[in-house]
């Protein structure tokens, strides 16, 4: 990731007041919109129709809230995405998540997770690697998960991708210190699938 934003934050002065309306739920607690939101302002159309989706996927979503977590820490770790990192173990840390099992999930470390949180992170994994599931991993996601809740996996992931892309590309800055060191998994090889 560059050491410097390639994009600077757009300065909230200059933003259209519609953007401005969709960007009402996106600030921090002393009021600035985030800085990922900020930087996407260079795009406004795309930026209004892209936050109708993460609305979605963030505030909508039929997975459950920790477990979402898990998976969108899963993919900052790997992708190695500081800004989307910091800011879900805050979010996850307000659901009630360890640090240990931020870690857990982050690292590969699954075995003290139930099993629900395990297949979706082996199915994040596989999504993030090839793009699928293979039969086994599609029966015990539909074992466990309703058909909503199948495709709010294959969103939350493609969305947590994107925004792990933007902020690696676009250089999108952590605001403040990380709440959590981001873990070095590159000298760790990626969990793969695990047994029923």
């Amino acid at each position: 990731m560059p050491e410097k934003p390639r994009l600077q934050p757009v300065d909230e002065a200059d933003l259209q007041e519609k953007t401005l309306a969709s960007l009402a739920p996106y600030r921090d607690q002393d009021g600035r919109i985030y800085a990922i939101w900020a930087t996407l302002a260079h795009h406004e159309d795309a930026l209004r129709r892209y936050l109708v989706f993460s609305n979605h996927v963030l505030g909508k979503n039929t997975l459950p809230l920790t477990s979402r977590e898990l998976m969108i820490l899963r993919i900052a770790a790997r992708s190695r995405a500081a800004y989307e990192w910091d800011q879900h173990v805050r979010i996850a840390r307000r659901a009630g998540l360890a640090d240990g099992t931020i870690l857990a999930a982050a690292t590969g470390t699954w075995d003290g997770l139930d099993d629900l949180d395990r297949v979706l992170l082996a199915a994040t994994d596989s999504l993030v690697d090839r793009q699928g599931v293979d039969d086994g991993l599609w029966n015990r996601l539909t074992a466990l998960l309703s058909t909503e809740q199948v495709i709010d996996v294959l969103y939350t992931v493609g969305q947590y991708l994107t925004v792990a892309t933007v902020i690696n590309t676009l250089g999108v800055q952590v605001e403040g210190e990380l709440a959590l060191p981001l873990p070095d998994l590159s000298d760790q090889a990626v969990q793969k699938e695990v047994s029923p």
